[in-house]
């Protein structure tokens, strides 16, 4: 019995050997709880702070987007501009390199007026110059008033003045002058009557 007994108390200490193991065990497991605690609570501050700096992220991007927006808009407004005063221009020139082929024609009809001819070739200068007019008028082509009007510096360009009873009124138009649309092209010469 002895033996049984010796059994009984080699193991006891045996026992007790492993007890320390497993009590740190226990307490590294009970340390680990606690440090996880500690995690979690740093991990909630961390989340917070994740957190603010996501919502300043977003705000810099929307601001980034809102400009970048706005400077596109402004980009396809100055382009539309632009475009459209090319064009504007483009018909201008246009216009303006045709000028001299209508004085031509208009006075090649005054030449024929003057000398009393009135045959097909006249009939077809007319006609011609007719139908160059209408087609020029559908971009805005006309001619600016000057016979009889008062003289207006943005219209006309005065190269003689003579004496007369309505000053500032236009006696004579040297060379007819013409706009397209709102922008004058060629200001019409002119004498106007002085004081």
């Amino acid at each position: 019995m002895k033996k049984k007994d010796n059994q009984q108390v080699n193991t006891a200490p045996e026992e007790a050997v492993q007890d320390p193991v497993e009590q740190a065990d226990v307490e590294a497991q009970v340390q680990a709880d606690a440090e996880g605690a500690e995690q979690a609570e740093a991990t909630v501050e961390q989340w917070q702070a994740a957190l603010e700096t996501a919502v300043r992220q977003r705000d810099e991007y929307l601001d980034s987007l809102r400009r970048t927006q706005a400077d596109f808009q402004n980009f396809k407004r100055r382009n539309q501009t632009a475009r459209s005063d090319g064009y504007a221009d483009g018909v201008c020139e246009a216009l303006t390199a045709m000028l001299p082929a209508i004085d031509n024609l208009e006075r090649a009809l005054d030449a024929a007026d003057k000398a009393g001819v009135s045959d097909s070739l006249t009939e077809g200068v007319k006609m011609t110059l007719s139908t160059l007019m209408d087609g020029l008028k559908r971009f805005g082509f006309e001619e600016v008033p000057a016979l009889g009007e008062t003289f207006d510096p943005e219209k006309h360009n005065a190269v003689m003045r003579e004496a007369g009873e309505e000053p500032g009124k236009i006696l004579e138009v040297f060379q007819k002058g013409y706009r397209v649309k709102d922008k004058i092209i060629r200001y019409a010469m002119v004498k106007v009557c002085a004081e």
